[in-house]
């Protein structure tokens, strides 16, 4: 786990406004910028390879996670992991560095990257206060990077929940074979924000990728927040709430309400082999008791070839999992994330 003095986060918090959030992070806790990596876990995987993007909020639910992604069927030969939102050292997590626990449990390297201090690190019973997103690998990773996004909605205003930091993308390259490797990317959009300021957030990590992995083949893989409204408007999710059909026909045409997806395919991404584009992936509960189903989570790819994409719904079932252990019924029916799984088969 990245460590830091956590007397500096009020030291950082105090520049915020006077200079750039990144320059204040840059001042004060340059930690903020490294990428936690382990290779000493996997010495390598198979090829082709299967690969799953997974938001797992906050890895909260470590006792169940684990074992579903080692019993279900669908899961449980899975070599990469694109994840988002892993915490290290917040008490609601039980203080773990949640990204070390499921790479130990699962056999895999990982290279973790912080997208946001809490400002009550070292209060409320946590420690270092981290959240942020991870690539998990059976295959070594090497030239590892964090890229933090453009600022799309500051959450270091966000009361009650003021946190330092911004959205960011993890970047490896994975050595599938000797003398091979594949660039992979694990990222987070902002769901506070308007198809068109995603786009920029797209435009921006596009840019760092290419410049990253140069002509390498690339898997970039998370929760771009393709929510189809404009996150800070009042009422717009409650619109869809409100009217199911319209909620229905948008799960399945995001790429002509969110430009980020054709935007990557204009530029060698593709996404159209990779995905089931008419999915949901994410069971947003709103006041009412009602859920609106969303189409978040995406892979896209360039110079690879994809094949078999499936949606992994994960409510625990018991009956889905083979083998599990018998210590885990009691979550029976219950969501491990807010977000399900979705996996591709790659071949290099």
């Amino acid at each position: 786990m990245i460590q830091f003095d956590l007397s500096k986060i009020e030291a950082a918090a105090d520049l915020v406004g006077e200079k750039t959030h990144l320059d204040a992070l840059r001042a004060h806790l340059p930690e903020y910028f490294q990428a936690d990596v382990e290779n000493g876990l996997s010495k390598g995987g198979p090829l082709p390879f299967r690969a799953a993007v997974f938001n797992m909020e906050q890895g909260t639910r470590l006792k169940y996670i684990i074992p579903f992604f080692q019993c279900h069927p669908q899961l449980r030969n899975v070599d990469v992991i694109l994840a988002n939102e892993l915490d290290a050292g917040m008490a609601r997590s039980g203080n773990l560095d949640t990204t070390r626990e499921i790479a130990k449990a699962l056999g895999m390297n990982y290279v973790f990257g912080i997208e946001f201090i809490t400002r009550k690190a070292g209060q409320k019973g946590n420690t270092q206060g981290l959240h942020g997103n991870a690539i998990l690998s059976r295959f070594p990773l090497h030239n590892c990077k964090v890229v933090p996004l453009p600022i799309q909605f500051d959450w270091f205003y966000m009361p009650g929940d003021s946190r330092l930091g911004m959205r960011n993308a993890i970047l490896a390259e994975a050595e599938v074979a000797p003398g091979k490797r594949v660039g992979l990317v694990s990222v987070h959009l902002e769901n506070r924000a308007t198809p068109q300021e995603r786009l920029r957030q797209m435009k921006f990590l596009l840019d760092e990728v290419e410049q990253h992995f140069g002509d390498l083949p690339v898997l970039i893989g998370g929760d771009m927040n393709t929510n189809t409204v404009s996150g800070n408007t009042p009422g717009s999710m409650e619109y869809l709430e409100e009217h199911p059909q319209e909620q229905l026909r948008r799960l399945g045409d995001i790429p002509n309400i969110e430009p980020l997806m054709d935007h990557a395919a204009q530029r060698g991404f593709s996404y159209s082999d990779c995905n089931l584009m008419n999915k949901i992936t994410r069971r947003k509960p709103m006041p009412s008791g009602a859920t609106v189903e969303l189409n978040l989570d995406w892979f896209f790819q360039r110079g690879l070839k994809c094949s078999q994409p499936q949606r992994v719904e994960t409510i625990f079932r018991m009956k889905d999992l083979e083998n599990p252990p018998a210590d885990v019924s009691d979550f029976e029916g219950k969501e491990l994330s807010d977000h399900d799984a979705v996996t591709v088969v790659v071949k290099c």
